[in-house]
């Protein structure tokens, strides 16, 4: 195995792998003392370790949104690489660096290398060998692709890739390394690796045969303890998983990520699964943890200082999604007589922008896989007689973009050979339309940028009008004569919704009244022209990430799953696509939802023209 240079000549004298059947307790070797062989006094001058951390990269090298066909100077590892080596260079000889997952799934290079051509060594595992990772914990994404995929990647990096808390279901035994201890200027240090629960409910069950998902909470304080009896005299915990909770609506700013989180006024459910966030309950309910690298929730989070159940203060941070920062942590440690410990404690985020360049090692190394992706993603599969508007644009009116997505679930049902009652999509991405005129894979992939597969479900009635009305916690209180000055503003803002949970609804006759509050927006739900009754039976088209309940919606969870694609969504709208040239977004549109006040024509009318459904009862 062959690592670079620098990491040739670092000091660190041992990294201990712990598996299920042995625990080695003692990694340096030295020779017994004796007369005239007496150790060197050992040096207990206090020194100050660096952990760097990237998370949730998602296959993210180049500075390149894959999606737009743009550059994007804000993103990419290869521009966090040009900030590693920096920080490394300061403390070259007590740095570590992590990654706490979701890193080979996510743009069209990762399912490129994935499904199209697994053949070459992963372009992920290329540029984190070069800069020397020393673990990385597992993300829920990383399953994506299913076990051979991802034993392929772990057989290519030179780090352990871990989970505690994946086991194998048969026996209950460790299906991943749990922890390593790596000893760094004569410190050593404990890394736990765990990944959300919420894989079980997200991933297709072909791609996780064999394991099982336990609490990450009842992991972490299995583990500690065993840890701190193999020496660890830190304990960092890297989770694939953050808060279960976020700042009330400045969660931008770095101070109100150190408020008091007992303080309920000043933090917003996120709308989690159960289990789905632990990392702040870890940090207070687990003995001996020192920090939490944290993942999961793609928000930069410089700090959070949280107390534990042994008076410590635990510090967590977490680098944000795409490679747009790099996390710093600084560990004081001193020596108490018989071991290290944490004195004091700081974190930074380290912010990719237009001034950090792209770190010429991890270019050239894999550039032929980023040109590859490149040409694969702009070949031309179809064409349409018209744009179909994106965004805001796509989801303020019932527009032709959402009822695009719904046609493709609904026909890739019936050719499953489910007849579905209605179909609910979303459009995820805020700078992207469907183009008028020739139309590549790039275009189909940036109208449905995530790996969702598809699922037919049977539900009742119940369970769509609490879906429906849940629905419209996307938006805040409109006031119709003082809209919101930019379509962003028309957003919820505490809690704040990803734009992907605002579902468009096909088959339906619904409407919101946006002047009302949340909980009491939906005007009329009917079918067939008919009120819907709550046990009224439907069989939906609803990909995998809704129909576990992911964003909070977990009344999809009492339904009934009849089928399960092997396909994803965006494969079925680049097919379609193809199969239907000179698609027209006309045509295509049928009008079943109203949203009031309009917030489409005040916006959008004078970008997109007049839309067509407006007024819909």
């Amino acid at each position: 195995m062959r690592f670079p240079v620098w990491a040739r000549s670092l000091r660190m004298t041992s990294l201990c792998l712990v598996g299920a059947c042995s625990l080695l307790t003692a990694c340096d070797s030295s020779e017994e003392p004796g007369p005239g062989n007496e150790p060197p006094p050992r040096d207990t001058t206090p020194r100050t370790l660096t952990l760097l951390q990237t998370s949730d990269l998602h296959t993210n090298i180049f500075p390149w949104d894959y999606f737009s066909g743009r550059p994007d100077a804000r993103r990419g590892i290869a521009k966090v690489a040009t900030l590693v080596k920096q920080e490394r260079a300061k403390n070259p000889d007590c740095t570590l660096l992590f990654d706490t997952g979701d890193t080979i799934q996510g743009t069209p290079l990762g399912t490129y290398y994935a499904l199209v051509d697994n053949t070459p060594k992963h372009p992920m595992a290329t540029a984190m060998n070069e800069l020397g990772y020393t673990a990385m914990a597992l993300g829920n994404h990383e399953f994506n692709f299913g076990l051979d995929v991802l034993n392929k990647f772990k057989s290519e990096v030179n780090f352990p890739l871990l989970g505690a808390n994946v086991r194998n279901s048969a026996d209950g035994s460790e299906a991943f390394t749990p922890y390593v201890i790596q000893t760094v200027c004569d410190v050593k240090v404990g890394i736990l690796g765990l990944v959300t629960p919420g894989v079980t409910t997200w991933e297709r069950p072909e791609n996780i045969v064999g394991l099982r998902f336990d609490d990450p909470l009842q992991t972490a304080l299995d583990y500690v303890p065993r840890m701190k009896e193999a020496g660890a005299d830190v304990v960092v915990v890297a989770i694939h998983s953050g808060p279960d909770r976020q700042p009330t609506g400045s969660a931008s700013n770095p101070e109100s990520w150190l408020v008091d989180y007992a303080d309920d006024s000043k933090w917003a459910d996120r709308g989690n699964l159960p289990g789905e966030n632990q990392a702040v309950q870890i940090a207070q309910q687990v003995p001996g943890v020192d920090v939490l690298l944290t993942g999961h929730t793609h928000q930069p989070i410089p700090k959070m200082l949280l107390r534990n159940v042994d008076g410590g203060e635990v510090l967590l941070t977490q680098p944000n999604r795409w490679g747009s920062h790099l996390a710093d942590v600084q560990l004081q440690v001193t020596w108490d007589g018989e071991r290290w410990g944490v004195n004091t404690h700081d974190a930074r985020l380290h912010v990719v922008d237009d001034t950090v360049e792209e770190d010429a090692a991890v270019t050239q190394s894999t550039q032929a896989y980023h040109d590859t992706t490149v040409a694969y993603v702009n070949q031309k599969i179809g064409t349409t007689t018209g744009v179909f508007p994106g965004g805001f644009a796509g989801r303020y009116v019932d527009g032709p973009l959402g009822d695009l997505i719904n046609i493709v679930q609904e026909q890739a049902a019936l050719e499953a050979g489910f007849e579905v009652d209605l179909s609910l999509g979303a459009i995820f991405t805020n700078d992207v339309s469907l183009p008028a005129g020739d139309v590549t894979l790039r275009d189909a992939y940036s109208i449905y940028i995530y790996d969702n597969t598809l699922y037919v479900m049977e539900i009742n009635g119940s369970i769509l009008r609490r879906a429906v009305e849940m629905n419209a916690n996307y938006f805040t209180t409109i006031n119709p004569d003082n809209l919101p000055a930019t379509p962003a503003e028309a957003k919820a803002t505490a809690p704040a919704v990803a734009d992907y949970n605002w579902d468009l609804y096909s088959h339906i006759e619904y409407g919101y009244d946006l002047t009302q509050p949340a909980g009491s927006r939906t005007t009329h739900l009917r079918f067939k022209g008919n009120d819907v009754t709550d046990d009224q039976v439907f069989i939906i088209a609803i990909n995998n990430y809704r129909a576990g309940g992911g964003g909070g919606y977990s009344m999809f969870r009492e339904g009934r799953v009849l089928w399960t694609s092997a396909d994803g969504v965006r494969d079925y709208v680049a097919r379609y696509l193809q199969e239907n040239p000179g698609l027209s977004p006309d045509e295509v549109n049928t009008c079943n939802f109203t949203l009031g006040p309009d917030l489409y024509t005040p916006y959008y009318a004078a970008t997109f023209g007049p839309a067509k459904c407006l007024r819909v009862e």
